[in-house]
């Protein structure tokens, strides 16, 4: 496991670890409200972040190396901007296949919901309103004739290509110090030098093609609601009559929008959230006699035999294993 580290110079919080077999180290302090990640096909995960804040402003490159399914929701009072850096076969962002000249708002104000196998993303947090308001002064309208985006967008290749080197140059710059120096220099601000960025960056997206409107509901809609109601449940089972009638959709429907955000059908879905759950309280609990029941136990999955058997399928290693390398 890589070491971790916080350190505050010149006013910046900065966390950076590498090599993590859990993605959700409670260190890390990302300002949103969830951040969970969810293995979905047989592999080792190990991860890593380096995030920089200041209070006000975030930014983060993180690495996933798993098959996974992502989700982050911000806080009512912010926005982000979720960049993928280098990736391996299809990643998706909110049901869109990532291209290497698009970037991402969330999706309902405030979701990501993300999709691939190996992948390296860059990302800034900032407040919400601050960003409007900016952005409505630059176009001479007023802010509450601002919508952001909130779907993939195109940029031209070589503002894209910009857009990464920049973003990734702003947080090697916080945690490292300009040209080496140990800390960041007097003069750097991480508010305004993120807010430039990517107010330049926004201000230069090519214009929307036109979407065609379809009978379906939203399929981010349907999914949500549905991982609402599985979250509300706890370690309650969940049927898929239940998550219909949260999403207020038919099973047909249901199946279609986890087909094109999730990949899986909805119950095999939620069965690896509550083995990657087991697997987390795994890796952080003390071994001992029954750990291994308990972490199966809250997550839900009372089937002990099935419990080994699947859990193995998709990490690996048996959940003893998980535990005593804990």
């Amino acid at each position: 496991m890589g070491n971790t580290k916080r350190m505050r110079p010149k006013g910046l919080t900065i966390w950076h670890a590498r090599g993590l077999p859990d993605y959700t180290p409670v260190e890390a302090k990302l300002p949103v409200v969830q951040n969970t990640q969810t293995q979905v096909a047989t592999g080792t995960q190990t991860n890593g972040a380096t995030i920089v804040s200041n209070g006000e402003v975030t930014a983060a490159h993180t690495s996933i190396h798993s098959n996974s399914l992502g989700i982050l929701v911000l806080k009512p009072g912010d926005t982000g901007f979720y960049v993928p850096f280098h990736w391996k076969g299809e990643l998706r962002v909110n049901g869109t296949v990532a291209t290497a000249t698009a970037m991402h708002m969330p999706a309902d104000g405030g979701l990501y919901h993300v999709r691939g196998r190996e992948r390296e993303i860059l990302g800034c947090i900032l407040p919400r309103s601050r960003f409007v308001e900016t952005v409505a002064a630059l176009r001479g309208i007023g802010p509450e004739d601002v919508t952001l985006h909130d779907h993939a967008m195109e940029l031209a290749p070589r503002d894209a290509g910009h857009l990464r080197r920049s973003l990734k140059l702003i947080i090697d710059r916080a945690r490292h110090g300009n040209l080496g120096e140990q800390t960041p220099p007097k003069s750097f601000d991480l508010t305004q030098t993120l807010f430039e960025l990517m107010l330049t960056t926004y201000l230069q997206v090519r214009p929307e093609k036109p979407v065609k409107s379809g009978r379906v509901r939203n399929p981010g809609h349907i999914v949500r609601a549905a991982e609402e109601r599985f979250a509300q449940a706890g370690a309650a089972p969940v049927s898929l009559a239940d998550l219909c009638a949260a999403a207020g959709v038919s099973k047909s429907a249901l199946y279609l929008a986890f087909e094109n955000w999730c990949g899986e059908p909805p119950l095999a879905y939620f069965h690896k959230r509550r083995l990657t759950q087991a697997r987390s309280q795994l890796l952080c609990a003390t071994p001992g006699r029954g750990a291994v029941k308990r972490a199966a136990l809250d997550a839900g999955l009372t089937e002990l035999s099935r419990f080994s058997r699947d859990y193995r399928r998709l990490f690996g290693e048996y959940p003893s294993t998980t535990l005593n390398r804990s």
